[in-house]
Protein backbone atom coordinates (compact mmCIF):
# COMPACT_ATOMS: atom_id res chain seq x y z
CA UNK A 1 0.00 0.00 0.00
CA UNK A 2 0.98 3.71 -0.66
CA UNK A 3 1.94 5.47 1.91
CA UNK A 4 -0.67 7.93 1.97
CA UNK A 5 -3.07 5.09 1.55
CA UNK A 6 -1.63 3.06 4.68
CA UNK A 7 -2.45 6.85 6.81
CA UNK A 8 -5.94 6.60 5.31
CA UNK A 9 -6.27 2.74 6.37
CA UNK A 10 -5.14 3.71 9.61
CA UNK A 11 -7.58 6.48 10.53
CA UNK A 12 -10.46 4.16 9.62
CA UNK A 13 -9.35 1.34 11.45
CA UNK A 14 -9.01 3.17 14.35
CA UNK A 15 -12.13 4.80 13.78
CA UNK A 16 -14.22 1.73 13.43
CA UNK A 17 -12.61 0.17 16.10
CA UNK A 18 -13.78 2.79 18.29
CA UNK A 19 -16.86 3.17 17.24
CA UNK A 20 -17.64 -0.54 18.14
CA UNK A 21 -16.11 -0.15 21.74
CA UNK A 22 -12.93 -1.98 21.64
CA UNK A 23 -10.19 0.90 20.87
CA UNK A 24 -6.64 0.02 19.39
CA UNK A 25 -4.44 0.19 21.80
CA UNK A 26 -1.43 0.57 19.25
CA UNK A 27 -0.76 1.29 15.48
CA UNK A 28 -1.64 -2.04 13.02
CA UNK A 29 1.46 -3.21 11.98
CA UNK A 30 1.42 -5.36 8.64
CA UNK A 31 1.91 -8.58 8.90
CA UNK A 32 2.05 -9.89 5.44
CA UNK A 33 2.43 -8.40 1.94
CA UNK A 34 1.46 -10.50 -0.90
CA UNK A 35 0.67 -9.17 -4.12
CA UNK A 36 -2.67 -9.70 -4.18
CA UNK A 37 -3.25 -8.35 -0.45
CA UNK A 38 -1.94 -6.84 2.92
CA UNK A 39 -2.74 -7.91 5.96
CA UNK A 40 -2.04 -6.85 9.28
CA UNK A 41 -2.32 -6.86 12.93
CA UNK A 42 -3.97 -4.32 15.24
CA UNK A 43 -3.40 -4.38 19.11
CA UNK A 44 -6.84 -4.23 21.18
CA UNK A 45 -7.16 -4.76 24.56
CA UNK A 46 -7.32 -8.66 25.25
CA UNK A 47 -5.78 -9.85 21.78
CA UNK A 48 -5.87 -8.66 18.36
CA UNK A 49 -8.00 -7.33 15.69
CA UNK A 50 -6.85 -8.27 12.06
CA UNK A 51 -6.83 -5.71 8.75
CA UNK A 52 -6.99 -6.56 5.02
CA UNK A 53 -6.56 -4.85 2.36
CA UNK A 54 -7.11 -6.44 -0.97
CA UNK A 55 -5.59 -5.37 -3.86
CA UNK A 56 -7.09 -5.42 -7.59
CA UNK A 57 -7.25 -8.82 -8.45
CA UNK A 58 -9.51 -9.64 -5.29
CA UNK A 59 -10.88 -6.28 -4.54
CA UNK A 60 -14.17 -8.54 -4.18
CA UNK A 61 -12.63 -10.55 -0.89
CA UNK A 62 -14.49 -7.84 1.33
CA UNK A 63 -17.70 -8.17 0.06
CA UNK A 64 -18.20 -11.72 -0.64
CA UNK A 65 -16.87 -12.39 3.26
CA UNK A 66 -19.96 -9.84 4.37
CA UNK A 67 -22.61 -11.94 1.96
CA UNK A 68 -21.50 -15.15 3.14
CA UNK A 69 -21.64 -14.35 7.09
CA UNK A 70 -25.13 -12.74 6.24
CA UNK A 71 -26.33 -16.29 4.85
CA UNK A 72 -23.84 -18.34 7.36
CA UNK A 73 -22.49 -16.56 10.19
CA UNK A 74 -22.29 -20.00 11.75
CA UNK A 75 -19.62 -21.16 9.33
CA UNK A 76 -17.65 -17.83 8.36
CA UNK A 77 -15.23 -15.14 10.18
CA UNK A 78 -17.65 -12.62 10.24
CA UNK A 79 -16.18 -9.05 9.40
CA UNK A 80 -16.04 -6.59 11.90
CA UNK A 81 -16.14 -3.97 8.97
CA UNK A 82 -15.81 -3.85 5.23
CA UNK A 83 -14.79 -0.94 2.87
CA UNK A 84 -15.89 -2.62 -0.14
CA UNK A 85 -15.03 0.01 -2.90
CA UNK A 86 -11.19 0.03 -1.23
CA UNK A 87 -11.19 -3.44 -0.75
CA UNK A 88 -10.39 -3.09 3.05
CA UNK A 89 -11.85 -5.56 6.00
CA UNK A 90 -11.59 -5.52 9.90
CA UNK A 91 -11.30 -8.67 10.86
CA UNK A 92 -11.78 -10.14 14.38
CA UNK A 93 -8.96 -12.85 15.59
CA UNK A 94 -10.50 -16.41 14.45
CA UNK A 95 -8.21 -18.13 17.09
CA UNK A 96 -6.57 -21.21 15.60
CA UNK A 97 -6.67 -22.60 12.51
CA UNK A 98 -7.75 -26.47 11.84
CA UNK A 99 -3.95 -26.85 10.90
CA UNK A 100 -3.20 -25.56 14.16
CA UNK A 101 -5.92 -27.39 16.20
CA UNK A 102 -4.15 -30.32 14.96
CA UNK A 103 -0.62 -29.80 14.59
CA UNK A 104 -0.19 -29.78 11.04
CA UNK A 105 -1.22 -33.61 11.12
CA UNK A 106 -3.91 -35.22 9.32
CA UNK A 107 -7.30 -35.82 11.11
CA UNK A 108 -9.47 -37.95 9.27
CA UNK A 109 -12.58 -36.97 11.36
CA UNK A 110 -11.88 -33.09 11.26
CA UNK A 111 -11.31 -33.32 7.42
CA UNK A 112 -14.99 -35.33 7.23
CA UNK A 113 -16.44 -32.86 9.68
CA UNK A 114 -14.70 -29.73 7.13
CA UNK A 115 -16.07 -31.24 4.18
CA UNK A 116 -20.04 -31.59 5.48
CA UNK A 117 -19.94 -28.00 7.16
CA UNK A 118 -18.33 -26.78 3.72
CA UNK A 119 -21.05 -28.31 1.41
CA UNK A 120 -23.12 -27.01 3.70
CA UNK A 121 -22.29 -23.33 3.54
CA UNK A 122 -22.19 -23.98 -0.92
CA UNK A 123 -25.93 -25.22 -0.50
CA UNK A 124 -26.72 -22.36 1.83
CA UNK A 125 -24.80 -19.51 -1.01
CA UNK A 126 -25.94 -20.88 -4.11
CA UNK A 127 -29.75 -18.93 -3.86
CA UNK A 128 -27.24 -15.88 -3.68
CA UNK A 129 -25.24 -16.38 -7.09
CA UNK A 130 -26.41 -13.41 -8.32
CA UNK A 131 -25.51 -11.04 -5.64
CA UNK A 132 -22.18 -12.75 -5.65
CA UNK A 133 -21.59 -11.81 -9.48
CA UNK A 134 -23.17 -8.30 -8.34
CA UNK A 135 -20.57 -8.15 -5.74
CA UNK A 136 -17.42 -8.92 -8.44
CA UNK A 137 -16.99 -12.17 -7.82
CA UNK A 138 -15.31 -13.92 -10.67
CA UNK A 139 -17.80 -15.46 -13.16
CA UNK A 140 -16.62 -18.90 -13.54
CA UNK A 141 -19.72 -20.67 -14.11
CA UNK A 142 -19.28 -24.03 -16.26
CA UNK A 143 -21.33 -21.38 -19.71
CA UNK A 144 -18.50 -19.42 -19.15
CA UNK A 145 -15.26 -21.88 -18.93
CA UNK A 146 -14.27 -23.02 -22.97
CA UNK A 147 -14.33 -18.63 -23.39
CA UNK A 148 -11.86 -18.46 -20.65
CA UNK A 149 -9.85 -21.26 -21.56
CA UNK A 150 -9.24 -20.60 -24.68
CA UNK A 151 -8.74 -16.71 -23.98
CA UNK A 152 -5.87 -18.09 -21.65
CA UNK A 153 -4.01 -19.77 -23.77
CA UNK A 154 -3.62 -16.71 -25.89
CA UNK A 155 -2.03 -15.04 -22.74
CA UNK A 156 1.82 -13.57 -23.30
CA UNK A 157 2.94 -15.10 -20.29
CA UNK A 158 1.46 -18.31 -20.38
CA UNK A 159 3.54 -18.55 -24.45
CA UNK A 160 6.48 -17.55 -22.98
CA UNK A 161 6.44 -19.97 -19.99
CA UNK A 162 5.38 -23.67 -22.29
CA UNK A 163 6.91 -25.45 -25.33
CA UNK A 164 5.10 -25.80 -28.43
CA UNK A 165 4.59 -29.32 -27.24
CA UNK A 166 2.83 -28.68 -24.21
CA UNK A 167 0.88 -25.63 -26.20
CA UNK A 168 -0.55 -28.28 -28.57
CA UNK A 169 -1.50 -30.17 -25.86
CA UNK A 170 -3.66 -27.66 -24.07
CA UNK A 171 -5.37 -26.58 -27.12
CA UNK A 172 -6.48 -30.49 -27.33
CA UNK A 173 -7.85 -29.92 -24.27
CA UNK A 174 -10.61 -27.17 -26.43
CA UNK A 175 -13.08 -30.02 -27.45
CA UNK A 176 -12.61 -31.64 -23.96
CA UNK A 177 -13.53 -29.04 -21.51
CA UNK A 178 -16.37 -28.00 -23.89
CA UNK A 179 -17.92 -31.28 -23.06
CA UNK A 180 -17.34 -31.40 -19.56
CA UNK A 181 -18.27 -27.87 -19.27
CA UNK A 182 -21.88 -29.01 -20.94
CA UNK A 183 -22.49 -31.88 -18.43
CA UNK A 184 -21.73 -29.57 -15.41
CA UNK A 185 -23.63 -27.24 -16.76
CA UNK A 186 -26.47 -29.61 -17.31
CA UNK A 187 -26.14 -31.60 -14.56
CA UNK A 188 -29.11 -29.33 -11.97
CA UNK A 189 -26.55 -28.63 -9.30
CA UNK A 190 -26.49 -24.47 -8.92
CA UNK A 191 -23.41 -22.51 -9.15
CA UNK A 192 -22.17 -21.31 -5.67
CA UNK A 193 -19.22 -19.72 -3.75
CA UNK A 194 -16.14 -22.28 -5.01
CA UNK A 195 -13.51 -20.87 -2.20
CA UNK A 196 -10.63 -22.75 -4.63
CA UNK A 197 -7.91 -22.93 -1.96
CA UNK A 198 -9.86 -25.28 1.01
CA UNK A 199 -7.59 -26.50 2.92
CA UNK A 200 -7.34 -26.36 7.21
CA UNK A 201 -5.19 -23.60 7.11
CA UNK A 202 -7.99 -21.41 6.02
CA UNK A 203 -10.35 -22.47 8.64
CA UNK A 204 -10.69 -21.68 12.23
CA UNK A 205 -11.55 -24.47 14.37
CA UNK A 206 -12.27 -24.37 17.99
CA UNK A 207 -12.17 -27.96 20.84
CA UNK A 208 -15.95 -28.40 20.29
CA UNK A 209 -16.17 -29.26 16.85
CA UNK A 210 -17.03 -25.59 15.34
CA UNK A 211 -15.26 -23.85 12.24
CA UNK A 212 -15.27 -20.85 10.64
CA UNK A 213 -14.33 -20.33 6.97
CA UNK A 214 -12.34 -17.39 5.82
CA UNK A 215 -9.82 -16.11 3.45
CA UNK A 216 -12.43 -15.86 0.34
CA UNK A 217 -9.61 -14.00 -2.24
CA UNK A 218 -9.46 -16.82 -4.69
CA UNK A 219 -12.97 -17.95 -4.77
CA UNK A 220 -15.41 -17.67 -7.64
CA UNK A 221 -19.10 -18.01 -8.69
CA UNK A 222 -18.63 -21.60 -9.85
CA UNK A 223 -19.56 -25.75 -9.81
CA UNK A 224 -19.12 -26.39 -6.20
CA UNK A 225 -17.65 -29.88 -6.74
CA UNK A 226 -14.50 -28.03 -7.91
CA UNK A 227 -13.16 -27.10 -4.64
CA UNK A 228 -12.56 -31.04 -4.45
CA UNK A 229 -9.08 -29.92 -6.76
CA UNK A 230 -7.09 -28.58 -4.01
CA UNK A 231 -9.10 -30.15 -0.82
CA UNK A 232 -8.00 -33.66 -2.10
CA UNK A 233 -4.62 -32.84 -3.08
CA UNK A 234 -4.21 -31.65 0.34
CA UNK A 235 -5.36 -34.77 1.68
CA UNK A 236 -3.18 -36.58 -0.07
CA UNK A 237 0.19 -34.37 1.19
CA UNK A 238 -1.24 -34.59 4.60
CA UNK A 239 -2.15 -37.93 5.33
CA UNK A 240 0.90 -39.39 3.13
CA UNK A 241 -1.43 -41.82 0.85
CA UNK A 242 -0.57 -42.34 -2.61
CA UNK A 243 -2.81 -41.31 -5.50
CA UNK A 244 -6.34 -43.19 -5.91
CA UNK A 245 -5.78 -44.07 -2.40
CA UNK A 246 -9.55 -45.38 -0.71
CA UNK A 247 -9.19 -42.28 1.61
CA UNK A 248 -9.52 -39.70 -0.78
CA UNK A 249 -12.12 -41.59 -2.61
CA UNK A 250 -14.08 -41.47 0.91
CA UNK A 251 -13.67 -38.17 1.59
CA UNK A 252 -14.89 -36.81 -1.88
CA UNK A 253 -18.00 -39.33 -1.26
CA UNK A 254 -18.12 -37.78 2.13
CA UNK A 255 -18.45 -34.07 0.67
CA UNK A 256 -20.69 -35.44 -2.53
CA UNK A 257 -23.42 -36.67 0.39
CA UNK A 258 -24.98 -33.61 0.88
CA UNK A 259 -26.30 -33.70 -2.32
CA UNK A 260 -27.34 -37.19 -2.02
CA UNK A 261 -29.81 -36.05 0.09
CA UNK A 262 -31.78 -34.33 -2.75
CA UNK A 263 -31.75 -37.86 -4.25
CA UNK A 264 -29.07 -37.36 -6.31
CA UNK A 265 -27.22 -40.70 -7.78
CA UNK A 266 -24.02 -41.27 -6.36
CA UNK A 267 -22.40 -42.53 -9.10
CA UNK A 268 -23.25 -39.58 -11.66
CA UNK A 269 -22.14 -37.17 -8.39
CA UNK A 270 -18.69 -38.60 -8.56
CA UNK A 271 -18.50 -38.74 -12.38
CA UNK A 272 -19.41 -34.80 -12.58
CA UNK A 273 -17.17 -33.91 -9.58
CA UNK A 274 -13.90 -35.85 -11.66
CA UNK A 275 -15.15 -32.65 -14.66
CA UNK A 276 -15.29 -30.42 -11.74
CA UNK A 277 -11.89 -31.26 -10.65
CA UNK A 278 -10.33 -30.65 -13.86
CA UNK A 279 -12.10 -27.21 -14.57
CA UNK A 280 -11.12 -26.28 -11.84
CA UNK A 281 -7.68 -26.21 -12.99
CA UNK A 282 -8.03 -23.48 -15.04
CA UNK A 283 -9.87 -21.61 -11.98
CA UNK A 284 -6.79 -21.66 -10.56
CA UNK A 285 -4.83 -20.35 -13.65
CA UNK A 286 -7.12 -17.51 -13.97
CA UNK A 287 -7.12 -17.08 -10.21
CA UNK A 288 -3.26 -16.43 -10.77
CA UNK A 289 -3.55 -14.67 -13.44
CA UNK A 290 -5.84 -11.92 -11.32
CA UNK A 291 -3.54 -12.04 -8.40
CA UNK A 292 -0.55 -10.97 -10.33
CA UNK A 293 -2.05 -8.01 -12.47
CA UNK A 294 0.16 -4.92 -12.77
CA UNK A 295 3.05 -7.24 -10.49
CA UNK A 296 6.41 -6.78 -10.15
CA UNK A 297 8.94 -8.67 -11.91
CA UNK A 298 10.10 -9.81 -9.01
CA UNK A 299 6.74 -11.22 -7.88
CA UNK A 300 6.06 -13.02 -11.39
CA UNK A 301 9.61 -14.74 -10.78
CA UNK A 302 8.82 -15.84 -7.06
CA UNK A 303 4.84 -16.90 -8.18
CA UNK A 304 4.31 -16.67 -11.83
CA UNK A 305 3.98 -20.43 -12.31
CA UNK A 306 0.83 -21.05 -10.66
CA UNK A 307 -0.54 -19.50 -14.22
CA UNK A 308 1.04 -21.64 -16.16
CA UNK A 309 1.84 -24.13 -13.81
CA UNK A 310 -1.73 -25.12 -13.35
CA UNK A 311 -2.50 -25.25 -16.98
CA UNK A 312 0.42 -27.85 -17.40
CA UNK A 313 -2.09 -30.26 -14.52
CA UNK A 314 -4.04 -30.57 -17.35
CA UNK A 315 -1.24 -32.75 -19.00
CA UNK A 316 -1.06 -35.14 -15.74
CA UNK A 317 -2.67 -37.54 -13.98
CA UNK A 318 -4.80 -36.12 -10.75
CA UNK A 319 -5.13 -37.25 -7.43
CA UNK A 320 -7.97 -39.75 -8.06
Amino acid sequence: MRAEEWAQAQEWIAATLAGRGTPATGPAVVDRVRPWSTTARVPIAGGQAWFKHNHAGSHYEAGLMRLLASIAPHDMLVPLAVDTERGWMLLPDGGPTMREITSDTFDRGRWEHLLHRYAALQRAAAPHAGAMLAAGVPDFRPHTVAAQYEKLLTDPYVLANLDADKMAGLHEWVPRIERMCRRLAADGIAPSVQHDDLHPSNVFADGDGGLRFFDFGDAGVAHPFGSMLVALRVVHRDAKVEKKDPLLYELRDRYLSAWTADGRDLAELRELCQDAIVVAKIGKALSYQRSLHDATEEALAEYGEGVYGWLEELLGPDVI
